[in-house]
């Protein structure tokens, strides 16, 4: 029920500016006596037309999306069998296709990452979505009767107009304990603002009602195979994911570490395309770190562009420097 000024709006508009530089687009709607506000900003890497700018309005539905549905296409190719109309190529439209069909259950057909918020204006609803890994963020904030959610903090901080508490016993359990405390709880190092967790749905209707569920979890079912039985099904499923997300209107790169996980994506890739690729690598001046001589032997062997990141404890420093500077 509250009234964001303008000057909040292009603030946060222009902070969200990092996520994504194409387009930055806001859309406010009146459901009863509330207002839904949905602030977008773009980084266009399927279907690059202004066409498939954010927030995305089709009949009766507004998405904001943040990621990428890899099985768009498959999606797509299922829907318009099923007699369902695109106007554009992108995966967001996916989303609001496959939300008509199969509602709040669309989730389950999506291979992707993503955190969305759809507005249902038939049904006064929001539904919000956080993939099964939980790669995309979504922050939330309850506070006087209002919700917000972003994809940052800051983001929050600037529609509401000001800073909330520091959370400190995270500050100090993380401090303590380090990365492994981050994801013990949901809460963040902000009072009362929280992530939507991994694999959940949330629903809230106009009345502030509000439904939320895990709607996947991993089952684990141990069965016995031979070796070479393990090695084929992994390459299997190793080829077919990586061939998924290749899909891309922009040119690709890799961040390159000296690990078996990066050097098999870039060498499957290179095994599919056939063509240049571009590898990114950070390296750091910590030997323990270091990690420079496996690159160059993976570099050589797959004959891949590479370009050197350094980094230091200065650069460390310097950088938190500024995140406090911003804070305080």
């Amino acid at each position: 029920s509250k009234n964001i000024n303008d000057l909040n709006i292009k603030r946060t508009l222009n902070l969200m500016k990092n996520r994504g530089p194409d387009c930055q687009k806001f859309k406010s709607q009146d459901i009863n006596n509330n207002r839904v506000l949905f602030l977008h900003s773009r980084l266009s890497i399927i279907d690059l037309d202004e066409r498939s700018n954010q927030p995305f309005e089709k009949d009766d539905l507004i998405i904001i999306f943040n990621g990428e549905i890899y099985n768009f296409l498959e999606i797509k190719k299922k829907l318009i069998k099923q007699g369902h109309t695109f106007r554009t190529n992108s995966d967001t439209e996916d989303i609001i296709e496959a939300y008509k069909k199969y509602r709040e259950k669309c989730v389950n057909i999506f291979e992707g990452m993503w955190a969305f918020a759809i507005l249902d204006k038939k049904k006064q609803t929001v539904f919000f979505s956080r993939d099964r890994f939980g790669e995309k963020p979504l922050y939330l904030l309850e506070i006087g009767g209002e919700i917000y959610f972003g994809s940052e903090t800051k983001f929050i901080f600037s529609l509401l107009g000001k800073q909330v508490d520091l959370n400190y016993d995270k500050i100090s359990k993380f401090l303590v304990c380090g990365f492994r405390a981050l994801f013990k709880e949901r809460s963040s190092f902000f009072s009362g603002i929280r992530e939507l967790p991994p694999s959940t749905n949330l629903i809230v209707k106009n009345n502030f009602q509000k439904k939320e569920y895990k709607y996947w979890s991993l089952n684990y079912r141990p069965q016995r195979v031979n070796e070479i039985e393990v090695y084929e099904k992994i390459e299997e499923l190793l080829f077919n994911s990586v061939k998924l997300r290749l899909r891309s209107d922009i040119p690709l790169a890799f961040c390159l570490s000296g690990g078996i996980d990066s050097s098999s994506l870039v060498a499957i890739t290179k095994n599919i395309i056939n063509s240049k690729i571009q590898t990114f690598s950070i390296i750091d001046s910590d030997q323990r770190y270091n990690e420079s001589e496996n690159i160059k032997e993976i570099v050589s062997f797959i004959k891949c562009e590479n370009t050197i990141i350094s980094t230091s404890r200065n650069d460390f420093l310097n950088n938190m420097e500024k995140i406090i500077s911003y804070y305080s």
